[in-house]
């Protein structure tokens, strides 16, 4: 299916060098689940930041600023075309409250057309 990464970067310890090395590194570990798209959320000077792309793991090069957590996702295609960039994740959204959010998730939704009715999202 798809590969889910993520750390914490406890106490602000690590470098923005560091942090890249580490975030490619799970990246390109996780592609063993998913080569089709690649992507991670993290926060930057307060604004949610996702970066995703249409490419394998080890075709990317993220480099992260200081941030205190990263979440990625490498993707095997199973529904929705990998080309259209809206279909990879992270996928960002916002709270009843208005705050951002990413979520990246394993699996297959295969009832997303009645939902996109009932709770009336775009398509």
């Amino acid at each position: 299916m798809c590969g889910l990464f993520g750390f914490t970067n406890y106490g602000n310890k690590l470098s923005s060098s560091e942090l890249s090395q580490i975030c490619n590194a799970l990246a390109r570990e996780s592609e063993e689940r998913g080569s089709h798209a690649t992507g991670i959320a993290y926060i930057n000077k307060g604004r949610l930041l996702i970066e995703k792309a249409a490419k394998p793991a080890y075709k990317m090069n993220f480099r992260l600023p200081s941030t205190i957590a990263v979440m990625g996702h490498t993707r095997h295609s199973t529904q929705g075309s990998e080309k259209k960039n809206i279909n990879n994740h992270p996928f960002s959204g916002y709270s009843n409250t208005n705050k951002p959010f990413a979520l990246a998730h394993n699996g297959i939704i295969d009832n997303d057309k009645t939902l996109r009715n009932k709770l009336l999202l775009v398509n």
